[in-house]
């Protein structure tokens, strides 16, 4: 069997976005970890295409490799070591993704030797806790007021207001509010 060449899907346009924000990011997002430039970081954030809200908090460990991919809402957090990928990440209001979380928002195509990269998005609803280390899979949704526990893996939908853990993520029990 005649090995396949190579095809690159990712355009060059991206591909220089890319560096271009990685080099920024570098100098001027990464150093600056005190919680003061926390406003700093969601400017740069949004010159490169990003859509936060200012109340947002996002560390500077974060690693955001494409910040027009990303738009988060009100009161949301982007903890130390949390790791985006390609792909389109959408964050409701008032959620928390914990430390050295992975969002993984692309994947690539298995149908094809080449193994094709490809773009898509997660979804996170408002109210929504990513606890710590958790992996969360291209084009899922994690339903409102949903808890995913730490070093959960989840591959499929979680319905809103329940609690799954695990590997893969099962459902654990509804998240039932008492305040």
């Amino acid at each position: 069997m005649e090995i396949p060449k190579y095809i690159d899907t990712i355009p060059k346009s991206d591909k220089i976005y890319r560096l271009v924000w990685r080099i920024i990011s570098l100098f001027f997002f990464t150093p600056f970890s005190l919680p003061f430039f926390n406003g700093w970081r969601i400017f740069l954030l949004k010159i490169f295409g990003a859509k936060i809200d200012k109340n947002c908090n996002i560390y500077a460990s974060a690693y955001i490799p494409s910040p027009r991919n990303l738009i988060m809402g009100v009161h949301s957090t982007l903890a130390p070591g949390v790791q985006l990928h390609f792909g389109k990440t959408i964050i409701g209001n008032k959620v928390t993704i914990s430390q050295r979380t992975y969002l993984c928002s692309a994947t690539h195509e298995t149908n094809s030797l080449n193994v094709p990269f490809v773009a898509g998005e997660i979804i996170i609803k408002d109210f929504v806790w990513i606890a710590a280390e958790a992996f969360i899979m291209t084009n899922t949704v994690i339903g409102e007021g949903a808890i995913v526990g730490a070093r959960s893996v989840v591959v499929k939908n979680v319905e809103p207001w329940t609690i799954v853990g695990g590997n893969p993520a099962k459902f654990i029990k509804n998240r039932i509010l008492t305040d």
